[in-house]
């Protein structure tokens, strides 16, 4: 599907609410009365407007969240906490694009204003423990490796188990919360808005030796981080040179050749698939499996790992190059009756009449006063064919929680037709569908939190049964450990390079 906002900005969105510092937005005060209008026009929109509002939590329960938490806000509130409560609300929605934000027009200032933890953190999360990987603090020396036993006397376990019921994520998947963590910045992000910003944080630290000891740091801007974090790079320890430069290197090779074909050996082939979201991915597809077929590939690996999603028709096209006949992608694409109260809609969203007009030749409308997308509109809702390059080998997919939305589509349409052998971990978007599509952008009149409701709701694999709320799952499933960070392994694709070896 496509996504509105891409997972950097997905991230920026939720942590855009705080404001470090500042009286007049994350500490201003609400009144009683305008805190019950704002939860009265978010009840009303998601009704509305959501497609799936009811997929994963029943009504009952999801009118008994809003009772509880709305009907009587507490007089006094402040942005903050308001807006930790809307999270908090929004997540059990259970849709991962579903997403709680601050008025556009705030996130420039937040972002140049937000001060944060100074430390990227890696989290294994069985159990639950956290790792430094990159100094991004004005000392810029830490050695990566080094665990992070609590933050300002709270137990790392302790900010996990807070944090996660912020996150919204598909059904009940646990491995797109857990990836909202792990990626970037979001973390620091996380822990400022949600949790505390502090002017200072006292971290105690234990090295690899196991000795414990407690270190002062000052918090970071954005830009901050950014210099010391090239300051870091120039580390002269070449054990810690080597690790900065392996994953510099990774990261820059992600950014500039994000869709990528690799052969690995004379009958192996790797193919690198980081977003569905890039103008020319058919034809930079199409040409990696005209050399797929033309070097005789026996065994294709594709890594999904961190593909936040795109175009929907993009994961329909690579799609169609794994099958070796006739198969099903989408079986449909509804939006909620509620949507043709356009007086609501254009009052309290972006969207108006323009929009309505070019969207409407798109759909037609069912007796129940739903609208579902017509077949020639998206070519993933007719019967897929087999490329003409279609790959006819053993085919292996890494993927991890981050591989959703588009990702998490073309993985659950591949383990349905079993095209495939699936390592890593549960795909994070559903793999009966998910919500996306276009976006409403609703508006709380008072405190301008901006809510990103989804359109349409994804129907996929109509005949499968299983996997209710939770994504495609790996065959044989492999986590990432601090271990394998810090010795430059990939536990995922040596697994993929394992089995094809002993299959030989």
């Amino acid at each position: 599907m496509k996504v509105y906002i891409c997972i950097c900005i997905c991230l920026i969105s939720l942590l855009i609410n705080a404001q470090s510092g500042s009286d007049t937005f994350l500490d201003q005060k609400f009144s009683q009365v305008q805190l019950q209008e704002d939860m009265k026009i978010l009840r009303i929109g998601l009704k509305k407007i959501h497609p799936g509002l009811y997929r994963y939590t029943e009504k009952k329960a999801m009118d008994s969240l809003f009772g509880k938490l709305w009907d009587n806000p507490e007089p006094g509130s402040t942005y903050r906490e308001f807006y930790r409560k809307v999270c908090k609300l929004v997540a059990q929605v259970k849709c991962q694009h579903t997403v709680a934000a601050p008025a556009p027009d705030q996130l420039d200032q937040i972002v140049s204003e937000a001060e944060l933890f100074p430390l990227k953190v890696f989290w294994e999360f069985d159990p639950v423990k956290a790792y430094v990987i990159f100094d991004l603090s004005n000392e810029a020396n830490m050695p990566p490796g080094t665990r992070i036993v609590s933050i300002n006397s709270r137990p790392m376990e302790e900010i996990y188990f807070t944090l996660i019921p912020f996150f919204p994520s598909d059904g009940n998947i646990l491995s797109n919360k857990h990836s909202r963590l792990q990626v970037g910045t979001e973390f620091q992000f996380w822990y400022y808005l949600l949790l505390d910003a502090p002017k200072t944080f006292e971290v105690e630290l234990e090295r690899t030796s196991g000795e414990r000891y407690i270190k002062i740091y000052e918090p970071v801007t954005l830009e901050q981080a950014d210099r010391n974090y090239r300051a870091y790079l120039s580390q002269k320890d070449p054990q810690i040179k080597k690790y900065l430069d392996h994953y510099k290197s990774a990261e820059q090779l992600n950014r500039s050749k994000p869709i990528r074909i690799e052969f690995l050996s004379n009958h192996i082939a790797l193919l690198t698939v980081g977003n569905f979201d890039i103008p020319d991915f058919e034809p930079i597809v199409s040409k990696a499996f005209e050399k797929i077929r033309g070097k005789k590939i026996r065994d294709l690996i594709i890594d999904v790992r961190y593909n936040g999603g795109g175009n929907d028709i993009f994961g329909r096209h690579l799609f169609s190059h794994l099958i070796k006949g006739p198969a099903r992608y989408l079986d449909s694409l509804y939006t909620n009756s509620g949507i043709s109260d356009t007086t609501f809609l254009f009052t309290h969203t972006d969207k108006d009449s323009d929009w309505m007009e070019q969207v409407r030749p798109l759909v037609h409308q069912l007796p129940d006063g739903r609208f579902v997308t017509k077949p020639e509109v998206n070519q993933g809702l007719t019967l897929q064919q087999a490329d003409e390059d279609a790959f006819n080998g053993n085919v292996y997919v890494l993927m991890n929680g981050r591989s959703a939305s588009t990702t998490a589509e073309f993985t659950s349409a591949l383990h349905f037709n079993k095209g495939a052998f699936f390592i890593g971990e549960e795909s994070g978007g559903a793999y009966h569908g998910g919500h996306g599509g276009d976006f409403a952008q609703l508006s709380l009149p008072n405190t301008k939190i901006t809510v990103q409701i989804p359109l349409s709701k994804y129907v996929m694999n109509s005949l499968e049964t299983r996997f209710v709320g939770r994504g495609t799952p790996p065959d044989r499933e492999i986590h990432t450990t601090i271990q394998d960070i810090l010795n430059l392994k990939d536990p995922q694709l040596e697994l993929a390079l394992k089995l094809i070896m002993e299959k030989r």
